[in-house]
């Protein structure tokens, strides 16, 4: 098959994507315990990684995707507050590690989670299946409005 395009071309691209990993705001220099895992309770948007910075040192938070102000319309889509990022990283390892030394937690939660799911109305199970889906299109929807907003789709695209 022949090449679609030159080995210059190639290289060159090669040399620009790894300028942009370097360079890039979303690099991650410092991963974090909770990165990319979190979503929130409130309104199940997913939760990401800011700062801030007093007079002594910066401190970081993990946010709400729904928080934010400038991303909705019709205003935040929920109320989370942001949460500090060191003590939510470290409650989060000190029940992992308890959990590692009594294993038998890990069993009974199994446990809890089988039995309910079995003591669990079907009409239930639905209910909750429907809310999680009208969480995810009214999130679609917000997606779609601010692609407009911002001349990426028109009016025809949206209809």
């Amino acid at each position: 098959m022949p090449a679609l395009v030159s080995q210059e071309t190639f290289a060159l691209a090669q040399e620009h994507l790894a300028q942009n990993k370097q360079l890039s705001l979303r690099s991650t220099r410092e991963p974090t315990l909770l990165q990319g895992l979190l979503v929130c309770e409130q309104c199940g948007y997913a939760l990401y990684r800011t700062s801030t910075r007093t007079t002594r040192r910066q401190i970081k938070y993990y946010r709400c995707l729904g928080s934010d102000r400038y991303r909705h319309l019709r205003g935040p889509a929920c109320s989370c507050r942001p949460i500090r990022q060191d003590y939510l990283d470290d409650l989060v390892w000190q029940e992992f590690l308890r959990l590692l030394r009594t294993p038998q937690l890990i069993q009974a939660e199994l446990e809890r989670r089988r039995t309910e799911s079995l003591n669990s109305s079907p009409v239930q199970q639905r209910q909750e299946q429907l809310k999680r889906e009208l969480t995810r299109l009214s999130q679609q929807m917000d997606k779609l409005l601010e692609a407009y907003q911002e001349g990426l789709l028109t009016l025809a695209d949206l209809t």
